[in-house]
Formats: structure tokens, C-alpha cells, sequence
């Protein structure tokens, strides 16, 4: 025992600067004793010190803040990294060509077919003052109006499944876990996230859910 002192247990919570969110996952190391531990999913954590030690914490996706046991305060606030997946970016970039394309070729379809509201006619054509009722029944009951909707909600199909596959793709994938390449088409037909997920999601959020999903993935694949 070095003068005398004995280590403590020093008790707090880590949130965001900015949204106050709280943070779990977060590496808090005392850089005296070399022991360290993880905040919980409520931000909080339970860390031994002694007196003049100092405390680090470190995540990828926060910027690392260092402590010194006189100022330690219950809450610690992180600033978030101004992160991009760059690999991310340019597949969805890839993607939005393609839904282009087909939205371009939608509308050409419509007008060679006489196609002009998509198949989803407005009630006012049907107005007797102005209206253009055969226009109204035309969209509404033709071959080429059931095509035209079709070809819309396949549109939209397309859109929210490129917006999962930009966001949870095998590069981002491979930015958070070290995966084998055996492993990692199984692990993202078994993960894949749903686009109610994604759109709410930022990338903290996708690095919390691959990381979770693959640790689930190595227990129930354990040979």
C-alpha cells in the first residue's frame, strides 16, 4: 500500500454533452491501476480509484475524455465524433441511382400508356363541372392503372430495402466486429434490421445493434 491509501469505489453516469442521452458501452479506464470497466445500458458505472488517479473514458463513436479524481462528478458528459461511413454514403448513393431509374421509367410507361396520376386518380375528375370521369375510371380500372400501382409500391419496396442495405452492409458491418467472411452473409440474413429501425437510427444506435446482434450470433453458432 503506497502512503498509506486505499482504493475506493467511485459511483456515476455517462450522457451525451448534447442530447443528455444516456450512454452505455462506454470503456472507463483508470490509467493508474490499469483496471477498467463498461458503463451499463442506464449509463452507469462502478470504477475503483485511490486518490490522484486519473480516469479515461473511450468509445469509438465518443470523443475521450480524461478525469482526475478531484474533479470527478456524478454525471460525466461525452461529445460525440463526427462520424461518417464512408462505404455507407456510397452505397446508398448506388442506390438512389437505381430507384432513379426505375422512377424514370415508371413515368415513361404511364405516358406511353395514358397513365397520368400513377393509377391513383384524384376524386375531382369526377366533378360533372370540369371533371374528366372517363380520365377518373381509365386510371382506376384499366390494365395499365393496376400496373402503374404496382409499379409503385415495388418502387417503394425497393427504396426501403436500399435503405437498410445502406445502412447495414457488409463494410459498416466489418467496421464494428471483427467477422469472418464465412460468417458474415448468415449473420446479416439473420440480423437484418427492418426500415422502421433504421430510420430511426443513427450511428451510435447501428453500432450498439451490430455489436448486440453479433455477440448473439456467436453464441448460437458456437461449433
Amino acid at each position: 500500500m503506497v502512503n498509506g491509501q486505499t482504493r475506493n469505489e467511485y459511483r456515476g453516469t455517462i450522457l451525451s454533452a448534447n442530447s443528455k442521452l444516456l450512454l452505455r458501452g462506454i470503456n472507463i479506464i483508470n490509467l493508474n491501476s490499469k483496471s477498467h470497466t463498461l458503463s451499463d445500458i442506464y449509463g452507469n458505472f462502478v470504477v475503483d480509484y485511490r486518490f490522484g488517479d486519473t480516469l479515461e473514458f473511450r468509445h469509438d463513436h465518443w470523443e475521450t475524455k480524461l478525469i482526475y479524481r478531484e474533479k470527478l462528478k456524478d454525471s460525466i458528459f461525452l461529445n460525440k465524433k463526427s462520424i461518417i461511413l464512408e462505404e455507407v454514403v456510397i452505397t446508398g448513393n448506388r442506390h438512389n441511382t437505381k430507384i432513379g431509374d426505375l422512377k424514370a421509367i415508371q413515368m415513361e410507361k404511364n405516358k406511353k400508356g395514358g397513365i397520368y396520376y400513377g393509377g391513383r386518380p384524384p376524386i375531382a375528375l369526377l366533378n360533372p363541372f370540369g371533371g374528366k370521369p372517363i380520365t377518373f375510371f381509365y386510371e382506376l380500372f384499366s390494365k395499365n392503372g393496376r400496373k402503374a400501382r404496382k409499379m409503385e409500391e415495388n418502387i417503394k419496396d425497393t427504396e426501403l430495402e436500399s435503405k437498410i442495405d445502406s445502412v447495414f452492409n457488409i463494410n459498416s458491418i466489418k467496421k464494428i466486429v471483427s467477422i469472418k467472411d464465412d460468417e458474415i452473409m448468415s449473420f446479416i440474413e439473420k440480423y437484418r434490421p427492418t426500415a422502421e429501425q433504421v430510420k430511426i437510427w443513427n450511428t451510435y444506435d447501428l453500432y450498439l445493434y451490430v455489436q448486440e446482434s453479433y455477440e448473439s450470433f456467436k453464441k448460437t453458432n458456437v461449433k
